[in-house]
């Protein structure tokens, strides 16, 4: 009988890239196994990516509720010194995940960020095997200084640890030689099956997809599509997203004279039928930890333009193959990828066609597999791996 999963999650009420893709893999394995969902807070009625009915959802901290005296251990500094964003970590939090996690004498957990990892391996039963799972990229973490530091006592106490892409896993491997921990790749998967057929891209449309945040590097990509916009008065550039820079980007859009060519659509429930209507997928991001948005467009045979950021792009896109891949930064190349696509409509459908069959590695059945390959082994495994934590 394999061993119930139980996954924790910072929030998995959110609407962030980490619920979607936790809750995606959560309702996968409940095929095969019982799983549970942890939500360490709840802030909202219902979740934003529904559970499969056969996933319990577990809620520690309801804040949407008040009690006195919750309210005062809230207020107390946490013991799990965590990254400077959780500031609603705090010693409510810890006792409570002190608590829960103890309470659990088998089965696998699966934590999502690095002060769940720490908590993973302060509080879990020793007959607990421990997996933590990064959805950031390992430049994104090492310049954090609190946030490595956290990483390097969490990891080496946890059974197997994943990262999304291979550049990742060897610099772990290279920050913690000697460690016994699992450090391998484990991709983000598709959330929906990759296309029959390569969507018809005969729309003059570009579309970009993502929270609209310093990070996504929306800037630059208004400055590339500005000059395809003057030569090419039919195409428009639709970016989705809701976000902290809409209002900024809004006064950029009408600096660069774009109204009604770049438009800010929000967001959307149907991020599928977008790009399956786009004839382009463009992506300029300063930072990714695995551009889910880039496999979903190749999925339906959109052709992607991409920047090389750190991480993600490169071990996805191969230039002239399935995409174009330009470097970091390098604004003026962009805008002659994106032009060319905008140009030859037979570029764009053999790109697209590429992508699509490229796409087919990030489907839930064959990451699925690799979970359930890697969950085998660490059960096969089990008193090696309970030595880390006796």
């Amino acid at each position: 009988m394999p061993l119930p999963v139980h996954v924790l999650l910072f929030h998995a009420y959110g609407s962030g890239g980490v619920a979607r893709t936790v809750v995606n893999l959560a309702n996968h394995l409940a095929d095969t196994r019982d799983v549970e969902v942890i939500s360490l807070f709840r802030r909202r009625d219902e979740p934003r990516f529904p559970l499969d009915p056969r996933v319990r959802l577990t809620v520690l901290h309801d804040t949407r509720r008040s009690n006195s005296f919750r309210d005062g251990l809230a207020r107390r500094p946490t013991r799990l010194r965590p990254e400077p964003s959780e500031t609603q970590m705090s010693l409510l939090t810890d006792l409570l995940l002190r608590r829960k996690l103890g309470s659990l004498r088998h089965g696998l957990l699966l934590s999502t960020r690095p002060s769940l990892h720490l908590a993973a391996t302060r509080y879990a039963h020793k007959g607990v095997v421990t997996v933590g799972q990064e959805h950031l990229n390992f430049p994104s973490r090492s310049r954090n200084p609190r946030q490595l530091p956290v990483l390097t006592t969490a990891v080496p106490g946890l059974d197997a640890y994943t990262v999304l892409t291979e550049a990742d896993a060897s610099d772990y491997r290279a920050a913690m030689p000697g460690v016994d921990t699992d450090i391998r790749v484990i991709r983000n998967a598709l959330p929906w099956p990759v296309a029959d057929a390569p969507a018809p891209l005969d729309r003059k449309v570009v579309v970009a997809a993502g929270r609209l945040a310093p990070e996504k590097g929306y800037p630059r990509l208004l400055r590339a599509f500005a000059p395809i916009a003057a030569a090419h008065p039919g195409w428009e550039l639709h970016i989705y997203g809701v976000g902290p820079e809409r209002a900024a980007l809004a006064t950029r859009i009408d600096r660069l004279g774009l109204d009604g060519r770049a438009l800010l659509m929000g967001y959307t429930d149907d991020l599928r039928g977008v790009l399956a209507n786009a004839s382009a997928y463009a992506m300029t991001s300063h930072s990714e930890g695995f551009p889910m948005a880039l496999i979903e467009a190749m999925s339906l045979g959109v052709p992607p333009v991409v920047m090389d950021c750190p991480r993600g792009p490169a071990e996805i896109v191969a230039d002239g193959h399935n995409g174009r891949l330009l470097a970091d930064g390098d604004e003026g190349g962009f805008t002659a990828a994106l032009c060319d696509l905008v140009e030859r409509a037979d570029v764009r459908r053999r790109l697209g066609a590429q992508a699509l069959e490229d796409s087919r590695a990030y489907t839930m059945d064959r990451i699925g597999a690799q979970w359930e390959a890697l969950f085998t082994e660490l059960e096969g495994d089990r008193n090696p791996a309970f030595s880390r934590r006796a």
